[in-house]
């Protein structure tokens, strides 16, 4: 099954004003990069990524624009994939990383995470082909049975004219929605604001629901730790990236052993390597490593057989309909990270003050969530389909 041709997509969403804010950066306007492989069998594969900063730019007029990054797969990827076998997945990832550390891979100012989501998406869509070879969904193809795989509802974002009370009503409508696991952000505000924001969550979602809170690398260490005893009380599932970028991984463990929360972490690692140092260091008890951020169903299949010797569960981030087959996959898959559709809220949900996934609208069709599940289809391949009307408004001019 030979590759044929390769097409891709950027695809930008207006900005909301105002923003969503993580505990230090606000959210950004969405983008993707959909990519479709051709093969000569006549089947197509579809991958996408949203991990690729500076593949737009706003242009004089406003409007975005192509950027450098966007000539990443066109220029430097798919002239190694054209007229090779699609069904050699292996193979195929190897020609596309050799590229990272080859003399050509920067000559455009390109960085080596710009590469590693491309070499994603392109992965993602080489996995689609060989499911859908065999008319099977991917969780099946790559050994998985469960297609109800566990969620949990990312939610507790910071926005101007947010209150306590907003934040209230928005955990109880989680709670209502089923799901049995939430998390929230802290790290924006006063550890005293903080605090009181997570005691409104937890009384709101009520004892049974697991609450995360993720820090967004907010705090210094000493603060990471003298919050995570603070927010203890409140029965914390875990506390995701206690600490600064810069302190390093041995720092998010003195933040579970001082501070008696379990840390997650490893969305940012660059790689299985990167990935391995985290659990060798002991410095995570849960795994977040994004697929579709770097390298794709490979590389995360990589990283969840090292945490798998080391007992740590897989909880990656972002990108639910692709990382759900993989969850259903391994035996440490443990659940995914969903965010609420806009689709399901009405008026009286105050949707304006819960971060909404606008990224719904891009598909036509997607796996359900039911009782805080993502429902797998039984479709081939990765179960879902491309809204070609969205994605045609969206489309950035290439």
């Amino acid at each position: 099954m030979i590759i044929t041709k390769i097409e891709y997509e950027i695809l930008v969403w207006p900005e909301l004003n105002p923003q969503f804010w993580m505990s230090l950066l606000p959210v950004n306007r969405p983008h993707e990069l959909i990519v479709k492989v051709h093969t000569d069998e006549g089947v197509v594969g579809i991958g996408h990524t949203d991990q690729i900063p500076g593949i737009y730019r706003i242009d004089s007029s406003g409007k975005p624009s192509p950027n450098a990054a966007s000539r990443i797969l066109p220029d430097l990827i798919e002239p190694l994939l054209i007229g090779k076998d699609a069904g050699d997945i292996e193979s195929r990832w190897n020609d596309m990383f050799g590229v990272t550390f080859q003399r050509r891979w920067n000559r455009n100012g390109w960085t080596r995470g710009q590469l590693m989501a491309v070499i994603a998406a392109i992965d993602m869509a080489l996995w689609e082909i060989a499911a859908k070879r065999v008319e099977k969904p991917v969780y099946q193809f790559i050994g998985g049975s469960e297609n109800a795989i566990r969620c949990y509802m990312a939610g507790g974002y910071y926005r101007e004219g947010k209150t306590i009370e907003h934040l209230r009503r928005e955990m109880e409508v989680f709670r209502r929605q089923g799901f049995t696991a939430v998390k929230m952000r802290v790290g924006g505000d006063s550890l005293d604001v903080d605090l009181e924001r997570v005691a409104v969550a937890r009384e709101a979602l009520g004892p049974d629901v697991w609450l995360m809170l993720d820090a967004n690398e907010a705090y210094e260490s000493n603060d990471g730790i003298e919050a995570a005893k603070a927010f203890a009380a409140h029965d914390i599932f875990w506390f995701e990236e206690p600490a600064r970028w810069y302190e390093g991984s041995s720092v998010w463990k003195r933040v579970a052993e001082e501070g008696g929360i379990a840390v997650a972490g490893g969305e940012q690692a660059a790689a299985r390597w990167e990935a391995s140092d985290l659990v060798e260091s002991g410095a995570i008890s849960y795994m977040e490593f994004d697929g579709m951020r770097t390298g794709g169903p490979s590389e995360w299949l990589k990283v969840a057989a090292i945490c798998e010797k080391a007992g740590i569960p897989m909880v990656p981030h972002h990108g639910p309909l692709i990382h759900a087959h993989l969850v259903s996959a391994v035996s440490n898959g443990l659940m995914v990270e969903v965010f609420p559709n806009p689709a399901e809220y009405g008026p009286e949900d105050e949707l304006e003050f819960t971060r909404w996934d606008r990224k719904y609208e891009m598909f036509s069709s997607y796996p359900e969530i039911v009782e805080g599940s993502l429902i797998l289809p039984d479709t081939p391949g990765w179960g879902f389909e491309l809204d070609e009307d969205a994605v045609g408004r969206l489309r950035v001019g290439q």
